[in-house]
């Protein structure tokens, strides 16, 4: 028997929603926002260097925030106990992304005109599969995903 990929699992059924997550993604599939990527994720401008820190190691366990990207727009989602602190960017004022150059960080930089923002992956491999997502314009194609 051969197994499925995890990357071809998600295309078929979508990405797995974390429970902290529940009550953000219900507000944007009630916007018409279906995520296709989640991904543990932190802004670098937003952080402190302990939560970097922890977000380099992939500690899993102390998820301070997630990417979840839609068709539309990319949130940047801190689950809160009472409310989730969201920010959003639209995928078409994305200029360009690229990876940082610094070595084991699982850092991409999202350029959008003058200005840019480093985003820290817990997972290199989600870093992958968004840039990939973006460098491609997957978005964009509506049979993909």
């Amino acid at each position: 028997m051969t197994e499925i990929p995890e990357i071809e699992r998600e295309k078929e059924t979508g990405p797995t929603v974390p429970k902290k997550l529940n009550r953000a993604v219900k507000k944007l599939l009630k916007a018409g926002e279906e995520p296709v990527l989640i991904a543990p994720a932190l802004l670098h401008s937003q952080a402190s260097e302990t939560m970097l820190a922890i977000a380099r190691m992939g500690m899993l366990e102390k998820t301070l925030g997630y990417l979840v990207t839609t068709r539309k727009n990319v949130h940047f989602v801190r689950p809160g106990f009472a409310w989730d602190s969201m920010q959003t960017l639209p995928l078409e004022k994305i200029d360009d992304v690229e990876y940082v150059a610094e070595f084991h960080t699982n850092t991409l930089k999202v350029k959008l005109g003058e200005r840019a923002e480093k985003i820290v992956f817990y997972d290199d491999l989600d870093g992958i599969r968004f840039y990939q997502y973006i460098k491609s314009k997957q978005w964009m194609d509506k049979s993909t995903f």
